[in-house]
C-alpha cells in the first residue's frame, strides 16, 4: 500500500514537504516509519478504504475531541493530537490508500530529558552549560553575522580560519551553482539576513526564465504564491534542485476549471499518469492556410481518440514500399533500409534532423530530365527555377546547329521512367525548345516526376510557368510540443535489432501514404510507465516542462509593479 504525508512548513503552513511510504500500514513515532522527535510510544494507522483509517496506539498519548483514546475509526477530515503535533486525515490523491498531514506545534513538543537531571547534578553542569552556550552563540552565529552587514569582512572570514557563514549552510549546493560568483558568496542568493531566499535574487541570473503560463490570459492570483523555491529546492542530499513531487502540479490540474482562462477549451484533469487519471495526449498537427499555404501554418492540437488524424504535409511518400527489402535496397551496402537511414536524432534526443531531398532522396531518386544527358537534373525546391532551366537546356539544343545535327542523328536508349525525348523537330529553334519544355512539365508534374512525391496543382492555364503549382511541404517536426521524451534513454534499453526498435511505437512498415500519423498515443507509453504497475513510474516534471516558452518572462512576472499589474489593467482591474 501507498501513504502520503505531508508536513506543513514554513510560516503560516503556506509550504508543505510530501514524503512517500509503502507498506502494510503507517506507523508514526520516534522510532517507527513516520518519525515524530519527541513522541513516546507507537501510532499504528491501518487503511479502511475510501481514504479511512484505523488507529491503534502503542504507549502513545493520543486525543481527540480532548479525550485520550487507544483506538478509533478515522474518517477522511477527522483531526487527532499527538504531544506536540496536529495530524488530519486528508484525501489521498490517486494511487495512494491513505494521506496524513502533520502539523509541529512549536514550544508544545515534549522534550526527552534522558536519566541525567539538572536537579541531580552539581552547580558546575550548569556553569559549564552556560560557557558552552555563550561559545556557541559566538563561534556560530555573532562572529559569521558580522559579515551579513560587512561584505569585505565576510570575504576576510571565509579565507581565514575563525568561524563564518559556512557553518549555516544546511548542505552541498548543486553542481550548477558552484560557480564564481555564487558558490562561495552566500549573499549572491540570500540577500536579506534570515530571510528565505526571495525570487529577484533568481532572476538576477535567470532573466530568460519565462512562467508555467501567459498571465496576460490566466488568472494572476492562481500563480502569486508560487516561489521560485516552491519547485526548487537548494542545500538538499542527495542534490536535486527541482523538486519532483506529483503534488505540486496535481494540485492545479486535478481541477482546471478554477483556473483556466474564460473561453478556453482543451484542458481536462490529470492526477496520476493511469488509463483513468490521465487525459489522452493531444497531437499537434500542422494545418496550410489558404490555398499553397499563403497564410502560413497552424498548429491544430488535436486529442487522440477524437476521430481520424491525418497530416497535411503535401508530401507522399510510401513508409511500407521503401521498408521493404525486395522493393528498395541501400545502394551502398545493397541490405535493407530502416528508419536510421533517413532520421537522424539531434543532440538533444528527442528531435530529430529534417529530411531533405539532397540529403536523404537524391541519390535514389534523381531529378534529371534529358535522356540524352542523363547527369543533368533540374534543381529542387524552386518552381521557376526548374522551368527556366527546362526552357533553357531544350532551346539550346534546338538553336545550337552542331548540337541540333548530333541529336537528329543519334536514336536514345529507351531508359524505364523517362519520357522520350524527341532528336529532331520541325520549325525554328525557339519554338522547338519550348515545346520540347513544355512536353518535359508536363510529364514532371502530370506523369511521373515531380508529381511522385508533391501535391500538384494544374491550373488550366495556356503559360508555362502558371499552368502547375507544387504545393509547399512542412512536415512536423514535433508531434508533442509541450511534452518531452528522449529516444536516446529508449534505445539504450531496446533488445531488438536497429531495424526492428523503432517498429515498437512507430508502425511505419505498415503505412502506405504520408498523411499517417505514425506516433504513439497514451496507451503505448502505459505499456510501461503506468503508476499502477510501478514497474517504471514517471513523475510529472519526466514529461512535462514547467517553463513554458508561452509563459510570461519572470522578471515581469515576479515583479508586483511589472506584469501583474499590466495584465489587471488589461481586465479593467
Amino acid at each position: 500500500m501507498y501513504f502520503l504525508v505531508r508536513r506543513l512548513t514554513g510560516r503560516g503552513g503556506s509550504e508543505a514537504l510530501e514524503t512517500d511510504y509503502e507498506g502494510n500500514a503507517l506507523t508514526l513515532g520516534t522510532e517507527s516509519m513516520v518519525q515524530l522527535p519527541g513522541v513516546e510510544g507507537a501510532l499504528q494507522l491501518d487503511p479502511a478504504g475510501d481514504g479511512g483509517a484505523k488507529l491503534s496506539s502503542r504507549k502513545a498519548r493520543v486525543t481527540m475531541d480532548g479525550k485520550e483514546v487507544r483506538s478509533a475509526k478515522l474518517a477522511v477530515g477527522d483531526v487527532f493530537e499527538l504531544p506536540g503535533y496536529t495530524l488530519q486525515l486528508i484525501q489521498p490523491p490517486g494511487g495512494f490508500d491513505l494521506a496524513l498531514q502533520v502539523t509541529a506545534e512549536g514550544g508544545k513538543r515534549p522534550v526527552d530529558h534522558g536519566r541525567l537531571q539538572l536537579a541531580e547534578s552539581a552547580w558546575s553542569i550548569r556553569k559549564v552549560s552556560w560557557v558552552l552556550a555563550i561559545l556557541v552563540f559566538i563561534g556560530f552565529l555573532l562572529i559569521p553575522a558580522l559579515g551579513l552587514f560587512q561584505h569585505d569582512l565576510a570575504d576576510t572570514l571565509r579565507k581565514s580560519p575563525l568561524p563564518d557563514d559556512g557553518l549555516w549552510i544546511s548542505g552541498p549546493l548543486v553542481s550548477a551553482h558552484t560557480t564564481a560568483g555564487v558558490g562561495e558568496d552566500c549573499q549572491a542568493c540570500h540577500t536579506k539576513p534570515f530571510v528565505m531566499v526571495q525570487d529577484q535574487a533568481c532572476m538576477e541570473c535567470h532573466r530568460d526564465i519565462r512562467e508555467h503560463a501567459d498571465l496576460e490570459i490566466h488568472d494572476r492570483a492562481s500563480f502569486t504564491d508560487i516561489r521560485c523555491a516552491t519547485c526548487h529546492r537548494e542545500h538538499n542530499e542527495p542534490q536535486q534542485l527541482v523538486n519532483r513531487d506529483k503534488g505540486l502540479c496535481v494540485d492545479c490540474h486535478a481541477d482546471p476549471s478554477e483556473w483556466q482562462a474564460p473561453g478556453a477549451s482543451g484542458m481536462e484533469a490529470a492526477h496520476v499518469f493511469t488509463a483513468e487519471g490521465h487525459p489522452e495526449f493531444r497531437v499537434a498537427l500542422l494545418r496550410p492556410q489558404g490555398p499553397g499555404a499563403a497564410h502560413g501554418w497552424e498548429v491544430d492540437r488535436v486529442r487522440r481518440g477524437s476521430g481520424p488524424l491525418a497530416e497535411q504535409s503535401n508530401l507522399k511518400f510510401n513508409h511500407q514500399v521503401h521498408l521493404n527489402p525486395e522493393k528498395v535496397q541501400d545502394e551502398a551496402s545493397g541490405e535493407a533500409l530502416h528508419c536510421a537511414s533517413c532520421h537522424t536524432a539531434l543532440d538533444d534526443g528527442e528531435h530529430f534532423e529534417p529530411v531533405t531531398m539532397d540529403n536523404h532522396c537524391r541519390s535514389c531518386h534523381g531529378l534529371s530530365f534529358d535522356i540524352f544527358e542523363p547527369d543533368l537534373e533540374l534543381p529542387h525546391g524552386d518552381l521557376r527555377a526548374a522551368i527556366v532551366a527546362m526552357e533553357a537546356h531544350f532551346i539550346r539544343e534546338f538553336t545550337d546547329p552542331v548540337l541540333r545535327k548530333e541529336r537528329a542523328g543519334q536514336k536514345p536508349r529507351r531508359v524505364p521512367g523517362k519520357r522520350q525525348a524527341a532528336a529532331s523537330c520541325q520549325g525554328n529553334g525557339l519554338d522547338c525548345g519550348r515545346a520540347e519544355a513544355m512536353k518535359e512539365a508536363e510529364y514532371q508534374f502530370v506523369e511521373t516526376g515531380c508529381i511522385t512525391c508533391h501535391e500538384v496543382l494544374d491550373t488550366g492555364l495556356e503559360d508555362i510557368f502558371d499552368r502547375w503549382f507544387v504545393q509547399p511541404v512542412n512536415v512536423t517536426g514535433d508531434w508533442y510540443p509541450f511534452s518531452r521524451f528522449n529516444h536516446t534513454a529508449h534505445l539504450a534499453l531496446a533488445r531488438e535489432a536497429e531495424g526492428e526498435i523503432c517498429e515498437v511505437c512507430h508502425t511505419a512498415s505498415m503505412s502506405e501514404v504520408a498523411s499517417d500519423v505514425l506516433i504513439p498515443g497514451q496507451d503505448n507509453c502505459l505499456g510501461c510507465h503506468d503508476d499502477k504497475k510501478g514497474d517504471s513510474a514517471v513523475d510529472c516534471v519526466g514529461c512535462h516542462a514547467f517553463h513554458l516558452d508561452t509563459g510570461t518572462l519572470s522578471v515581469q512576472a515576479r515583479n508586483p509593479h511589472g506584469a501583474f499589474k499590466a495584465a489587471g489593467a488589461m481586465r479593467g482591474e
